[in-house]
């Protein structure tokens, strides 16, 4: 058991990261959300765009690196898209939402 971390999330700094960005929601995929990570696994991180969002594979790869800060390890960010299709509908309604654009309104 000494190879397991407890997962706490930084909320309100993934939140705060979030709203800076073209981010309409982030959520937590997979292992992400169970109590206990092995600190060698990435942390699946699920993102949709606003509608008219322009984001390039820099700007994943730049929303990557700063998630990956926050969390502390390694985040793997995907978009809905990106998901194998078999196994799409299955993975969204395991998601965790961490950030959505209009929660606050």
């Amino acid at each position: 058991m000494s190879d397991l971390v407890a997962l706490a999330l930084p909320v309100e700094e993934i939140c705060a990261y979030c709203e800076t960005q073209p981010i309409a929601r982030l959520s937590l995929l997979g292992s992400g959300f169970d109590a206990w990570l092995r600190p060698e696994t990435e942390t699946g991180m699920l993102v949709e765009y606003l509608p008219d969002a322009s984001v390039t594979y820099i700007d994943m790869a730049r929303q990557e690196r700063v998630l990956s800060e926050i969390l502390g390890g390694a985040v793997d960010l995907r978009t809905p898209n990106e998901l194998e299709p078999t196994s799409k509908q299955q993975i969204l309604a395991g998601a965790t939402l961490v950030f959505a654009e209009d929660a606050g309104e």
